[in-house]
């Protein structure tokens, strides 16, 4: 039998070796020798063509090791080798060191008669942390570390990563509380107890557990204590390591192991392109881990440089990375840059290297999907030979959206989010816990788990299905939310709804049912659990479908599918490890972990897609065109310090040598940041384009004249993005704007393209034109009660459209939203005036706040900062005045009519002379005028809520206290009050009025668009905005 060569890799049989790719060839056997190379150079050709040339001598495959630095990168060269070696062979030919470890670590168990080991995944090591925390005295921290920081994500992430250094170099505990109290830092000798703890946590169990640091140690150690190799290893003559620049302390041990017995070994990598230095890797370890085996065998150490003799990428790019890798360290070695001198002539010609910098980030990622576009389409690359490389995953996420959205199919490498936090796997888990727990289902929980994708309701749809259930329990007294939730106990009570949202609703509270029964079958899985769920609700057969384009809902879609082959992957693991565990223990375990599984995907998808990856995961990887979008300081190159909490890059440089004492070191994170920049822009071999946007609160990168030779001018751009949806877009638009002049064209091409199913093109799909799905009032005023909130009716007398789109499911979050409600849970849980403590209250909940920015946490640190020092003014002015808080985010509800009035009043304050004010807590920076104030419905309705007697739950309340309500403004440089007087019997009818008046509006089946500032305005967030674009509500 023979294996079918594909076009992924070029036979090294076609291939003319250098002279220095020769001189690898014909090293002896049990030489130790580093090769160095630029990018590109032929090291791993030269690493293959040295093991086909030792097999050809008669050497067994199991002879040699071929080691790698990834898995992906590990299953590329193993395939290659294979095709190339056309053998049988008694296991994979290329390994990474972590499986090498696992392998003679699981041989030693079996003579042993243990149990094989297991490797415990990142997610699992922050849970073993977690609890490490809880358990260990608190007292051993030092006070800036206090529980709120100890609970942060970040914090043990930063104690993950002390601990992985520890393993690295091979410092226990002990060794680590001592070079805490020499070096004066109180934080290691509290770390070396967490470390101690999260060793034992690892032994307390019939299995070997083991990270990927203590799996090196451990097998190091292993064969250390060895007299002779087990007999897996018994044979080994030679070593070959790819990639060899990202080589650990604990990697580098175990090879310096493995060569204890005569062994050689060869090193091929390239300093300048190390990307693994937050793993403590030092690109100089190549050169002094062969001085180190050298000087054990009494063999001098020649490294080999190559020299490529032929073109391996156009030279403009040769050009780039020369200039890059001169501003880098030369790591011990150096030589190997001489193959990047391209010809004089090279270095100004702008073929095969593109730096723009463009007024806004839309003209910038439009530019790049339309240059990823045009290469393909006109250059003829494939899709999976072009690259786009960012610095950080979120920023892999937002590219992801933007391509996409342009028709550009792109697959971002790597896990971003816990399965807890996935969009799929998330509320896969979710429903899963609720059947098989008895956590009772209120309203809430009812509505998440119905408009979920495994519900697949939306908001409307519950709205509807309330209804029905209301006209079908005519006599019920109770209210619609009510009835819903009593339906998740008594299904059958849908069954007699006609209707496609109670066939829906039916379907899923049943499942839950079955699911439940499944779950308390004895030897129930959690695989079997979760299986019944997704193939029973039929997403995936949606998602599968959905997947199949290179939209956004396509890419969407794809991840929804990920996710679930990794939570079942999860699930495989978890049965393995756990035979007798409960399916509801795996649910919770992954409920309660806040980072990603590690991702065991390898490089063998199919189709063709533009790779989205950071720095780190180009190892292994060339690619014909490569984009670095976004190249901004503090973007990259970041240089924020690593690890300044718990100073794991200190420790590293303490071990190393590199300073005596931890004051002593002054690392620069550019070397760092150089050499990924290299890293990326190596892996490029045709066209290489990077970009910027010039903002006015980010500087460009350094790295743009680092590569260019200057800044390049700032230009606007309007791309071409060779696409159908924008050609239809275009022909609309002619059509549309009547400045068409050929319309008759432009319709009969629209019309072509309506024909082959391109969205958009068939007037069938415009907005306007499809008749109304229904024409029901929304509410039944006679049968059914009105719910309005204060905020609502506000929302309502502005703009009855965008009152319908905000209530309705059509609002979305923001970042000021998200302030405003950490603020107002502040002003709720503080019991204080003073600003630190205001402050330290922020700080535990500031982990809540998501940003895609550093930029954005600092500016929303800036503004936190002001609207707590204006509280904290106003807090302490409240309390001179002598004033008291009745109550804080009070609840009330009252009735009018068929009208249910609910809310939350921020505070009730009573003041030195007994009366009474409702105080309302607003954080923007626009503070309402005092006329407007007058006529505030919300304020209005609070104060009606106290004259209803609406606080039912405060007795201490006298409607005849009530001397108005205020909005309290802290968004502005200062505080501002602006006051409603009290509401007089007058006053109370007018309001009524309009709250009658309201509710027959809110109940209609029309909504019409009332057109005002709100609409346009940048900080009014009209929803409604979108259907007053004539483009989109053209019906011409």
């Amino acid at each position: 039998m023979k294996f079918v060569q594909t076009t992924r890799f070029s036979s090294i049989h076609s291939l003319e070796l250098s002279p220095t790719q020769q001189r690898v060839l014909d090293l002896p056997l049990d030489t130790i020798t580093p090769v160095f190379g630029s990018p590109g150079s032929g090291k791993t050709t030269a690493l293959v063509s040295r093991f086909l040339a030792l097999t050809a001598k008669g050497l067994e495959p199991a002879q040699i090791v071929v080691i790698a630095a990834t898995r992906e990168s590990a299953n590329t060269l193993r395939d290659q080798l294979a095709l190339e070696y056309q053998g049988a062979t008694p296991g994979p030919l290329a390994k990474t060191l972590t499986s090498l470890a696992f392998s003679i670590l699981a041989a030693a168990a079996k003579q042993d008669g243990k149990k094989a080991p297991v490797l415990v995944s990142g997610s699992e090591q922050d849970q073993l942390l977690k609890e490490v925390l809880t358990e260990l005295d608190s007292n051993l921290w030092p006070k800036h570390l206090d529980s709120t920081v100890r609970s942060l994500t970040g914090f043990r992430t930063e104690l993950r990563d002390l601990i992985s250094a520890c393993l690295e170099h091979g410092i226990s505990p002990d060794e680590l509380t001592e070079l805490g109290k020499a070096q004066g830092l109180p934080e290691w000798i509290a770390s070396a107890s967490c470390y101690a703890s999260y060793l034992k946590k690892l032994e307390v169990s019939d299995l070997a557990r083991y990270d990927s640091a203590s799996l090196l140690r451990s097998a190091a150690k292993a064969l250390e204590s060895l007299e002779q190799f087990p007999i897996e290893l018994a044979k080994l003559s030679t070593i070959l390591v790819d990639d060899a620049q990202e080589l650990t302390p604990a990697a580098a041990e175990l090879l310096f192991q493995l060569t204890r017995f005569g062994a050689g070994l060869t090193l091929l990598g390239d300093p300048d392109v190390a990307t693994l230095g937050f793993r403590v890797a030092n690109p100089k370890t190549m050169t002094e881990l062969c001085e180190r085996i050298g000087a054990r065998s009494d063999q001098r150490i020649e490294p080999i440089f190559l020299e490529p003799t032929h073109a391996i990428r156009r030279p403009e790019i040769s050009a780039a990375l020369a200039k890059i890798s001169s501003s880098i360290d030369a790591a011990r070695a150096g030589r190997q840059r001489k193959g990047l001198n391209p010809p004089e002539a090279a270095k100004s010609s702008e073929e095969g290297m593109q730096v723009r910098v463009f007024r806004s980030e839309s003209e910038e990622l439009s530019f790049v999907a339309g240059e990823l576009r045009r290469r393909h389409l006109f250059d003829q690359v494939p899709w999976s030979k072009m690259a786009v490389v960012a610095r950080s995953r979120p920023a892999l996420e937002k590219l992801a959206l933007t391509l996409s959205a342009e028709s550009v199919p792109v697959q971002v490498v790597g896990s971003a989010t816990s399965l807890r936090d996935d969009h799929s796997s998330g509320q896969l888990l979710s429903l899963a816990k609720v059947c098989l727990s008895d956590e009772p289902v209120g309203i809430e929980l009812a509505t998440e788990l119905l408009t979920s994708e495994l519900g697949g309701l939306d908001q409307l749809g519950i709205l509807r299905l309330k209804r029905s259930l209301r006209k079908q329990a005519e006599d019920y007294e109770g209210s619609s939310d009510q009835l819903l939730v009593d339906a998740f106990a008594n299904p059958n009570s849908l069954s007699l709804i006609r209707s496609p949202e109670a066939r829906k609703a039916e379907k899923l509270v049943r499942l839950m049912e079955t699911t439940k029964e499944l779950g308390n079958q004895a030897g129930s899985t959690a695989e079997a659990v979760l299986w019944k769920i997704v193939s029973e609700t039929g997403v995936l057969k949606r998602w599968e479908l959905l997947s199949r384009g290179v939209s956004e809902i396509s890419i969407q879609a794809g991840r929804n599918l990920d996710s679930i082959l990794s939570l079942f992957a999860a699930a495989a693991r978890f049965a393995d490890r756990f035979p007798s565990a409960l399916a509801i223990e795996f649910i919770q375990d992954q409920l309660e972990r806040e980072i990603p599984e590690d991702s065991l995907a390898l490089n063998n998808r199919s189709g063709e897609y533009v790779a989205l990856l950071t720095p780190s995961g180009l190892i292994g990887k060339r690619f014909d065109t490569v984009v670095l979008p976004g190249l901004s300081e503090g973007v990259w190159p970041n240089l924020k310090p690593r690890s300044s909490l718990l100073g794991a890059n200190v420790l590293d440089a303490l071990v190393t040598g590199e300073i005596s004492q931890a004051r002593e070191l002054k690392r620069s994170e550019l070397p760092g940041e150089l050499r990924m920049l290299n890293k990326a822009a190596g892996a490029c071999g045709q066209l290489l384009i990077l970009s910027a946007t010039d903002k006015e609160d980010q500087q460009l990168s350094q790295f743009l004249p680092l590569v260019h030779g200057s800044y390049p001018q700032i230009e606007s751009h309007v791309a071409k993005t060779y696409t159908l949806r924008s050609l239809v877009g275009q022909l609309r638009r002619e059509l549309a704007s009547g400045k068409s002049l050929n319309p008759e064209q432009a319709a009969l091409g629209l019309a072509r393209l309506a024909a082959a199913g391109v969205p958009g093109a068939s007037p069938r799909s415009w907005y306007g034109l499809l008749p109304v799905s229904t024409t029901e009032p929304l509410t039944d005023l006679e049968n059914q009660q009105l719910q309005i909130r204060p905020s609502q009716l506000d929302n309502f007398l502005q703009c009855p459209l965008h009152w319908f789109i905000e209530t309705h499911g059509g609002s979305a979050g923001s970042f000021q939203a998200s302030l405003g409600s950490l603020i107002h849970e502040v002003l709720e849980v503080s019991d204080s005036s003073d600003l630190a403590e205001l402050e330290k209250l922020k700080l535990s909940r500031w982990n809540s706040l998501e940003f895609e920015a550093e930029w954005l946490e600092d500016l929303g640190k800036r503004q936190a900062a002001r609207m707590l020092a204006n509280l904290a003014e106003y807090l302490k002015q409240f309390e001179s005045d002598g004033g008291q808080v009745l109550a804080k985010e009070q609840n009330f509800n009252f009735e009018l009519g068929n009208i249910s009035v609910r809310g939350q009043v921020d505070r009730i304050e009573q003041l030195a002379d007994g009366n009474i004010v409702i105080v309302d807590l607003k954080t923007g920076k626009q503070a309402a005028t005092a006329a407007d104030t007058l006529v505030n419905p919300q304020l209005a309705l609070y104060q009606m809520a106290v004259l209803e007697g609406g606080f039912q739950e405060l007795d201490s309340i006298d409607p005849k206290q009530l001397a108005g309500a205020k909005l309290l403004i802290v968004g502005g440089a200062k505080f501002a009050e602006r006051k409603q007087p009290a509401m007089d019997a007058d006053e109370s009818a007018r309001f009524k009025k309009l709250l009658l008046d309201c509710s027959e509006g809110m109940s209609k089946s029309v909504f019409v668009a009332q057109l005002s500032n709100h609409c346009e305005s940048e900080r009014s967030y009209g929803s409604c905005s979108l259907h007053l674009t004539p483009a989109v509500s053209y019906v011409g």
